[in-house]
């Protein structure tokens, strides 16, 4: 009985934050109040209150989720032996492939991280936060390829980590957000992630 409760007390929870997320996403921060989250989820406020002391508390909430998950996705890339060109260029772009699965998946969240929430300081801290862990984690996957001497020449995997950021968050903030009407828009994942990968390993002249 207890088991049960607490599943059910943990779904309403991930519920709050699931709505949450799509309002600040769609509506933005500022316009979502906590009775627009307690309607769409058909509960009272004092619900809402049971689990979060404030708006900014779930927010808060809702990108250490976020940022768990995407964090978890780049570890997977993390390198424990030495391999060659080819296979590290197979291991990035399933790396990369993983990422455009989560932000396709992962729409609203993206959306947030991407375009940022500038009219709330400390919330923009928190999603600045995240890119610097996330450049980090690319940093550390860098750093680990060099000491095991897979790197072509040596290199500052920080500012390199930066390039490869940047990289990313272009290429994703078009892929999502602008017009589907663009012809790089009619490419599968797969097909995106290769040309991607093609240009972080082999930049503008290719192999």
């Amino acid at each position: 009985m207890l088991d049960n409760q607490n599943k059910r007390k943990e779904e309403r929870r991930q519920q709050l934050l699931t709505i949450a997320l799509e309002l600040f996403a769609t509506r933005g921060y500022e316009q979502t109040k906590v009775a627009d989250i307690v309607a769409k989820a058909n509960v009272s406020q004092g619900t809402f209150y049971w689990y979060f002391k404030s708006k900014e508390m779930i927010a808060t909430e809702v990108f250490e989720q976020g940022r768990a998950a995407i964090l978890d996705a780049i570890s997977k890339g993390y390198r424990s032996e030495k391999v060659s060109i080819q296979d590290s260029f197979l291991s990035s772009s399933h790396l990369f492939e993983q990422l455009f699965h989560f932000a396709k998946e992962h729409h609203y969240f993206m959306k947030i991280l991407l375009k940022g929430i500038h009219s709330q300081p400390s919330l923009q801290l928190q999603v600045d936060a995240i890119k610097n862990d996330m450049q980090e984690a690319f940093a550390q996957n860098i750093r680990r390829a060099s000491e095991l001497k897979m790197m072509p020449r040596p290199g500052d995997p920080e500012l390199q980590s930066v390039f490869v950021m940047s990289l990313l968050e272009g290429v994703l903030s078009r892929w999502l957000f602008q017009t589907a009407n663009d012809e790089w828009h009619q490419l599968t994942i797969e097909q995106l992630v290769e040309k991607t990968v093609q240009f972080e390993f082999f930049g503008l002249f290719g192999k």
